[in-house]
């Protein structure tokens, strides 16, 4: 088979000439050659390793024949020799680094022609060619102009975005470059035509992601992968890509008709609603065995607050054991359901910016699958600040997890909610762990807004038992077992039965953080709240956070105290305070 012929072009500031340095030595030995082109110019150091040449013997050796192809440039001749021909014809692929004004004559002279255009977003390729100070605005104006052009119709191409690491796009280049070539085993295949942006099969998937996990790929390429999978999904893929997760891990047996589960997206601070909800629907008899995540980026996950109250490291024999006792657990995910995937893209997603709501609905099922869950409720906030921005937004996801979950199996119910400001007042593990306690004594300083979020998730769940089929008479169902003082008494067992916690025996050192005018709390940006209790030493050490002292819709006068910082090093509490004088997160109207 003849080889291709791989032109690489790109607009200045697209780092082409970089990705094609990074790209040569990862490439088969034999297979590729890179076109030296021979060029009317003097070879001095920090320029292209070409073949010089004067005007006169470039015309004689373009009128013997000697080029494929020639042109003109910037005052100098260009040329890639005709031998090129020889090595296409014997099966060797050929890459040229070249100029988008030849692609139309090529098209004409090579059957096997690919263009490989190497780009990256205008906003960026302006901010690299203004970094360069080089040219003039209007100069670097039009260059971009230029670099939008569209390549001659039927030509057979392929984009190369170069708009994160350089690692990810020398992978990026290199997919493109072998995704079609003879050597490529069929695994490899796979991840470049992913990266590449293609479709994958159900099939392609199931003999993808085992050579993923076992560590088949360098970490680039997996990142370039899952960078794809964020960016270029379809509904079916994400349903192939749940299914083959599901293949990686044995699934549990509970030996029940019904086992339910609640995950929520995330992005609200202080929203501790599973670890009410959990001994709440434990308490009503139905199986729900938790495992959560510890945080990522915020002031404390799941797994971080209930471990102020017991143990959350816990293998499948103690997960086991505590639901069989007790209906329900709360337990760290590391152990369990640990993926190398999310290990993987985690530390991506916000220094590129990922968008991973998609790529978030296989993970999450899948994860629900293998723990043995066959009712799943999610709820998925929504806030400008947030992963999911509005309630249109959260709709069109909701109906995404319960397509996908139905695919696999699952009856999933997904409803949307409000993520604008925190729910309840502690924000980090210990004040957040207190929170859920107070709800479940029925304290008459319990937050409402986590208590009244809790029982309408509980609700939900107990309304897909089909002794009690509907949201009303659940509802009812979760406020007696909570104001009956049966689910404190459950989240006792489960507490119990997992490894009750020593009580905390640090003393915590405040500060106030008050308001600066009179008004009336619009908003509190949870982000902002956030940085600050993790400035204070949130999630590591358990004390620290931010306790609210005023809600949205609160009055505030100038001097009253609107949140207190508390954490066990003063010295983090100090930076977290200069943090909160900078900023504190409340938005007050007169």
């Amino acid at each position: 088979m003849a080889g291709s012929f791989f032109f690489v072009v790109g607009p200045s500031g697209a780092g082409k000439d970089s990705l094609l340095a990074g790209v040569a030595p990862l490439l088969p030995a034999g297979e590729f050659v890179f076109a030296r082109r021979i060029i009317t110019r003097e070879a001095v150091a920090h320029t292209e390793d070409h073949d010089s040449c004067s005007e006169t013997d470039f015309l004689a050796r373009e009128k013997n024949g000697e080029f494929l192809i020639t042109w003109q440039a910037h005052g100098l001749m260009y040329g890639l020799p005709a031998a090129l021909r020889d090595a296409i014809a014997s099966g060797v692929h050929v890459i040229a680094n070249g100029s988008r004004n030849m692609i139309a004559q090529l098209q004409a002279e090579l059957a096997t022609l690919k263009v490989i255009e190497v780009s990256a977003p205008l906003d960026v390729l302006r901010a690299r060619l203004h970094d360069r100070s080089r040219e003039t605005p209007e100069e670097i104006d039009r260059r971009l102009q230029r670099a939008s052009l569209a390549l001659p119709a039927g030509v057979r191409s392929v984009r190369v975005m170069n708009d994160l690491s350089l690692e990810i796009g020398i992978s990026r280049l290199k997919a493109a470059l072998l995704q079609a070539a003879a050597s490529t085993p069929e695994p490899t295949r796979f991840l470049y035509q992913k990266i590449c942006g293609e479709a994958l099969s159900r099939d392609s998937y199931a003999h993808l992601l085992p050579a993923v996990i076992r560590g088949a790929f360098c970490f680039a390429d997996v990142q370039a992968f899952l960078v794809a999978c964020t960016q270029n999904l379809t509904n079916d893929e994400i349903v192939f890509l749940a299914h083959a997760r599901t293949l990686q891990y044995p699934r549990l047996a509970w030996h029940q008709a019904m086992v339910v589960d609640k995950h929520s997206m995330g992005g609200t601070p202080g929203s501790r609603v599973t670890m009410v909800v959990i001994p709440i629907v434990a308490a009503h008899g139905l199986l729900i065995p938790k495992t959560s995540s510890r945080a990522i980026t915020s002031a404390a996950g799941t797994a971080d607050a209930m471990e102020v109250l017991a143990r959350v490291d816990l293998d499948f024999d103690e997960v086991k054991a505590c639901v069989q006792s007790t209906n329900g657990c709360i337990a760290w995910n590391g152990k369990l359901n640990h993926s190398v995937l999310d290990d993987a893209i985690n530390p991506i997603v916000r220094p590129f910016g990922l968008d991973t709501r998609s790529w978030s609905v296989a993970s999450i099922l899948s994860k629900k699958f293998t723990a043995g869950a066959t009712h799943v409720v999610i709820d998925i906030p929504y806030t400008d600040s947030g992963k999911v921005k509005t309630l249109q937004d959260a709709s069109e996801l909701a109906r995404l997890f319960e397509s996908v979950g139905s695919a696999l199996g699952l009856v999933v119910k997904a409803f949307p909610s409000d993520g604008s400001a925190p729910i309840g007042r502690g924000i980090g593990p210990a004040l957040e762990a207190r929170d859920v306690l107070q709800v479940l004594d029925n304290h008459p300083d319990a937050p409402a807004d986590l208590m009244n979020k809790a029982l309408f998730f509980a609700a939900q769940i107990l309304a897909l038992d089909p002794g009690v089929g509907t949201y009303d008479k659940g509802l009812l169902i979760a406020k007696e077992l909570l104001q009956s003082g049966a689910a404190r008494r459950r989240m006792d067992a489960i507490v119990r039965q997992q490894g009750a916690m020593p009580a905390e025996q640090q003393t915590a050192l405040h500060r106030e953080v008050r308001a600066d005018r009179d008004g009336t709390v619009r908003a509190i940006d949870g982000g902002i709240i956030s940085a600050i209790a993790r400035q204070a030493g949130a999630p590591k050490l358990k004390i620290a956070g931010v306790d609210l002292k005023k809600s949205v819709g609160d009055p505030v006068r100038k001097d009253e105290l609107l949140y207190l910082i508390q954490s066990s090093d003063a010295q983090q509490l100090q930076l977290a305070h200069q943090q909160a004088a900078a900023n504190h997160g409340y938005a007050l109207e007169a």
